[in-house]
Parts: C-alpha cells; structure tokens; sequence
C-alpha cells in the first residue's frame, strides 16, 4: 500500500508543469526550502489556537502541495484551514500530526526523486 503515487500523481504534477521536468525539480527544491516554514507557521497557529492565522497558513500551504498534486497532503492542510475558518479548535493536534506526517512523505518522495 502508500506506494509513491499515492504521496505525489507524477502523471498529474508532469500534466501541471507541462511536462517541464527542470521546472518540477525546481518546485521540489522549493518546496523542500519553504517545508520547515510553512509547516513551522501552522505548528504556530495551532500551539496560539490562532483560528484566522490557522486558516490562512494552512491555506497557503495547501495551494503549494495542489499545485504539487500531492492530494492526500492537501487534504491534511486543508483539514486545518477548514478548522481556522470554522474556529473549531478541536482534534488540531490530530489534524497537526496528519499534516506533518503527510508532509514528510512529500520530502522523502522529493528526496528519492532528486536521485
């Protein structure tokens, strides 16, 4: 089960970037650099149950992983800006680690790629 397809629809990403693989290689690396901080700002929002920062670092986090057709991390993201705009603070922690654990198979599966 998780095979990669399920972390990234390569397919999907190639279809977004126009078959571009320098560009995809360059998303990735962006990715990678800008991870620690946008995870970091939702981490925040969420230790602050910090309901509109919540909805709009989650929000932004989850447009760079759709834009990396990275579904099931979107998802998660989207989880926490649903839970922002809402400001029902309940089960973050739960949504928080889904996030991160998302996320981190994101990296690994960039990590591989680069090879």
């Amino acid at each position: 089960m998780g095979d990669n397809i399920d972390i990234i629809d390569l397919d999907e990403l190639k279809e977004i970037m126009d078959n571009d693989m320098e560009l995809i290689r360059e998303c990735f690396d962006e990715f990678r650099n800008d991870w620690p901080k946008a995870f970091g700002d939702v981490t925040k929002a969420v230790t602050e149950k910090d309901a509109s920062g919540l909805d709009e670092a989650a929000h932004k986090l989850k447009g760079t992983l759709r834009y990396l057709a990275a579904e099931q991390a979107s998802q998660a993201a989207y989880e926490l800006e649903l839970a922002g705009k809402e400001q029902n603070l309940e089960d973050l922690d739960t949504k928080l680690s889904i996030l991160e654990k998302k996320g981190i198979e994101v990296i690994n599966y960039i990590d591989n790629f680069q090879k």
